[in-house]
């Protein structure tokens, strides 16, 4: 009677800690997906930053558009950094743990 109440209880404890196990991997996905979210949104950012330098009122197509991180801020705590050396635009989004990035190349704007 013990040894069947022990390994009952081994079962039991063997299945709820692989349900914990998988709650918070989900937990984790969708944590991540929103900082993914964030990330490629800062990303977007920072290159429509880039275009507005060099194509807005007042810039050139010379102008470099070479943006460290926290230049441009969000108020989601979403960081970009964005390096241009005059044929692609680098644009890094950063939002928790994800990492997101975006690449421009600029000879298709100009000659």
């Amino acid at each position: 009677m013990v040894m069947l109440v022990m390994i009952l209880g081994s079962i039991m404890l063997g299945v709820s800690t692989i349900a914990g196990y998988i709650t918070l991997q989900k937990i984790r996905t969708a944590t991540d997906i929103t900082d993914s979210a964030a990330a490629i949104y800062a990303s977007d950012a920072g290159v429509e930053k880039c275009f507005y330098t060099k194509f807005g009122p007042g810039g050139t197509a010379t102008s470099t558009c070479n943006f460290a991180s926290g230049n441009i801020s969000f108020d989601n705590n979403a960081e970009v950094v964005v390096t241009d050396d005059g044929t692609i635009v680098k644009s890094i989004g950063h939002a928790g743990r994800s990492w997101r990035a975006l690449g421009i190349f600029m000879t298709q704007f100009g000659p």
